[in-house]
């Protein structure tokens, strides 16, 4: 996998809905995400935003199964080749920028929209429902030993004519490796929704 740094104008990351489109431009070769479930190996590739204030030139992170190529208007600041390898009760700093969310059964949607039930995704606010998506997301994979989540103000984006909002937040501790094989596939494919929006990036290193 690649590893690289990205920086994107303002005028075109005004609107945070438009970073994957702009990001697909490193990769012209790439053919895009099919997967119908989190089960399937993802294509194409994962970010994260680093850094991304009004005016300014906003600073991404992407992996990539693919070298990122030379886009126009996109400024490519390096990219290196890694290959995570991990091994059974190694402990490994980690971080991740998550939107932990739930599926719930609207009631009063249902009522306006004549169905039986109409479900819907709602994001987790109280610190101890978000431990514990987290924990249930690397189920298997990796035992979380110690994590701060750090909150961040909502995610105000733009989808054709209509507004939305994303509650983000971002994980940051040690875990235990599990099961190595798990644990690469979590970081090749990401983890929880809004991964367009630079969410679910899994970051791992030694400690020490």
């Amino acid at each position: 996998m690649y590893i690289s740094r990205v920086e994107v104008p303002w005028d075109a990351a005004r609107n945070p809905y438009d970073f994957h489109r702009q990001l697909w431009r490193l990769f012209p070769d790439e053919a895009r995400e099919s997967r119908q479930s989190d089960t399937e190996a993802r294509q194409g590739f994962l970010f994260r935003v680093e850094e991304h204030r009004p005016g300014r030139t906003a600073r991404l992170l992407v992996q990539s199964r693919r070298p990122p190529a030379v886009a126009s208007g996109l400024v490519l600041i390096g990219a290196r080749e890694f290959n995570p390898r991990a091994e059974a009760g190694q402990r490994l700093a980690f971080v991740v920028t998550a939107n932990p969310i739930k599926t719930i059964v609207d009631a009063q949607r249902d009522a306006k929209a004549g169905k039986k039930s109409v479900t819907c995704r709602v994001p987790l606010i109280r610190e101890e429902e978000q431990r514990a998506w987290l924990e249930r997301k690397l189920a298997g994979a990796a035992a979380v030993e110690a994590a701060t989540v750090l909150t961040h103000p909502p995610l105000h984006f733009r989808k054709g004519n209509r507004g939305g909002k994303l509650v983000t937040v971002t994980f940051e501790g040690v875990l235990q490796v599990l099961d190595p094989v798990l644990l690469l596939g979590l970081q090749e494919n990401g983890i929880g929704p809004a991964k367009g929006f630079g969410c679910g990036l899994l970051l791992v290193r030694r400690l020490g």
